[in-house]
C-alpha cells in the first residue's frame, strides 16, 4: 500500500510502498459504520443534568384548594397539579436516563480501520521519520508543510507515550490535536482532515488492528 512519508529533515513529502498499514491493502471501507460509532460515542459521554419535578415531589398540595360545589370555580384536588403555577411538570426532562450505549469491539475495531482507509485514499495519512518539535517555532514549520493549500486544515498528530515530552511546541498550535495511540477516539479523530503518525505509533497501531 502506498503511503506518505515525510522527511522532517528536508522537510518533504514523499510517497513509498511501506509496510505500515498493509493488512488494509483490500479492505473497503465503510463511512456508515465510521458514523455510528461516533454516535455512540458522543452518546456515552452524554449526561442528563436537567431534571424537573413531577407532581409527586412538589411541596404542597395536602389539602384540597376548596369545596367541590357550591363556590362557581372548577374543581381541584391539589396545588400541585401541573395547571397550577409551582405544581409538578407533565413529561419533564429527569436526570435518570441512562444514555449509555454497548459499542461491540469488532464494530469500533472495523470503523477505525475504514476511516484509516479513507485518509490513506485520500493520500492524507502521512508517517513522520523522526519526531521531535520542543519549540513551537519549529513545530510551526512542520504544520505548515500541510497548509500550502488551507490554512485552517486540521490535523491529528498520533504519538506513543514514550514521544509524549517531543510534542511539547504543538501543544500552542491551533487546529492541531494530539492523540495518543492507545485511547482512540473515532470523534475526535473525524475532526481532522489530515493524519500524521510517528514511527512508532504507527507501528503500534499496525501490529494492534493486524491481529
Amino acid at each position: 500500500m502506498t503511503l506518505t512519508l515525510l522527511d522532517t529533515t528536508k522537510k518533504t513529502l514523499t510517497s513509498s510502498d511501506a509496510s505500515y498499514f498493509d493488512f488494509l491493502k483490500d479492505y473497503t471501507p465503510s463511512l456508515t459504520l465510521v458514523s455510528e460509532v461516533i454516535r455512540l460515542e458522543l452518546m456515552n459521554l452524554r449526561h442528563s443534568i436537567a431534571h424537573t419535578k413531577t407532581r409527586a415531589e412538589v411541596s404542597g398540595g395536602g389539602r384540597k384548594p376548596w369545596k367541590q360545589k357550591g363556590t362557581g370555580r372548577a374543581r381541584h384536588g391539589s396545588t400541585r397539579s401541573p395547571i397550577w403555577v409551582g405544581g409538578g411538570t407533565t413529561f419533564g426532562p429527569r436526570n435518570e436516563r441512562n444514555w449509555h450505549r454497548k459499542i461491540n469491539h469488532s464494530a469500533r475495531v472495523s470503523a477505525l480501520k475504514s476511516i484509516l482507509t479513507d485518509r490513506i485514499l485520500e493520500s492524507k495519512l502521512v508517517i513522520s521519520n523522526s519526531f521531535k518539535y520542543e519549540k513551537t517555532k519549529d513545530a510551526q514549520e512542520l504544520v505548515s508543510i500541510f497548509r500550502k493549500d488551507n490554512p485552517k486544515t486540521k490535523i491529528a498528530i498520533f504519538y506513543t507515550n514514550e514521544e509524549k515530552d517531543n510534542l511539547n511546541g504543538l501543544r500552542n498550535i491551533v487546529g492541531v490535536d494530539l492523540i495518543n495511540v492507545i485511547n482512540l477516539s473515532l470523534n475526535r479523530m473525524s475532526l481532522s482532515s489530515v493524519y500524521l503518525f510517528t514511527e512508532n505509533s504507527a507501528k503500534f497501531l499496525s501490529d494492534r488492528l493486524s491481529k
